[in-house]
């Protein structure tokens, strides 16, 4: 009687049991589901980067030369190499980079971009000839055309990787250190060789008076880039100086740069960011683009 009594009173129990165990799965299941769904909306909203002085940011002017009398007449045409670093845009903030996602992702899916700011500086002042001599220490400056949206595209994939894509237009100052002279190149005025197109423009200082002519000036295209760097070394000038010829029936390149399978995720604000630096580049420009506090752990280190 005993046992028969202990199985009646266990059966429920073990079913119940049983039951809020199969509930609890149940709701874990949602639970989960809903967590993977919510941790997958991605918001529109700013990027803010950093740029170190690492060496992995420049610009290449060597298929796309700053051409002879940019800095002043008789200066030689510019073919080097300037290796950047981040001036942050405002006090408090190390932040020279900002990159709008304009639209909403929902699980995975293709955004527009807006490169909103941009605040790079030369790490060493260029060196300007004239004739081959009297060099001239120049400071470089990189912000955005003022003249045309920089803008991509960005394609953010459910595995924690992005595809990026965005066509840079940037504005070049020189200042020459000896009077702070200052002059301009904008490339997003984009007119081939027109000569009201990016033109160098005097800011300040002295030296010239201010008399500067109008100079145009064209970045190559990925094909004349290409070109240029498999024609033979002894062919490279006379192929450079031809470039801008060609790009004035298409219009002038921007600077492309592009990411690859980088990785994203949903940091502890909540929200979309990239956790550790990126590298977007084209083959005569990169932009190191690392994550918000990135400088100051530079500096604990």
């Amino acid at each position: 009687m005993k046992e028969i009594t202990r199985r009646l009173y266990t059966k429920p129990v073990m079913l119940g049991m049983a039951f809020l165990v199969a509930m609890v799965l149940v709701i874990g299941l949602f639970v989960t589901t809903k967590s993977k769904a919510a941790f997958t909306f991605i918001g529109a909203g700013n990027d803010e980067f950093e740029t170190t002085g690492n060496g992995e940011t420049y610009h290449n002017f060597a298929a796309s030369p700053i051409p002879a009398g940019f800095f002043g007449p008789g200066s030689d045409k510019y073919t080097g190499v300037v290796p950047l670093v981040g001036t942050p845009l405002g006090p408090g903030s190390d932040t020279d980079t900002i990159i709008s996602r304009d639209q909403n992702v929902d699980g995975s899916g293709t955004t527009t971009l807006t490169m909103q700011a941009l605040s790079l500086d030369s790490i060493n002042a260029i060196s300007v000839t004239y004739g081959g001599a009297n060099p001239e220490k120049w400071d470089v400056h990189v912000s955005l055309s003022t003249l045309k949206a920089s803008t991509g595209s960005m394609t953010i994939n459910a595995g924690g990787t992005f595809d990026s894509s965005l066509k840079v237009w940037p504005k070049f100052t020189f200042t020459r250190q000896s009077d702070h002279l200052q002059k301009v190149l904008d490339t997003g005025s984009g007119g081939g060789l027109a000569p009201q197109t990016q033109a160098a423009t005097v800011i300040g200082g002295g030296g010239d008076g201010g008399s500067v002519q109008p100079i145009a000036i064209c970045r190559a295209t990925p094909a004349q880039i290409d070109d240029f760097n498999t024609v033979g070394a002894q062919n490279k000038a006379a192929k450079s100086n031809t470039f801008a010829t060609a790009a004035a029936s298409t219009g002038c390149a921007p600077v492309t740069l592009t990411s690859t399978n980088s990785p994203w995720q949903i940091c502890s604000n909540g929200q979309f960011c990239i956790p550790r630096p990126i590298t977007e580049q084209e083959l005569l420009a990169s932009h190191n683009a690392s994550p918000p506090g990135t400088k100051k752990g530079v500096v604990v280190k």
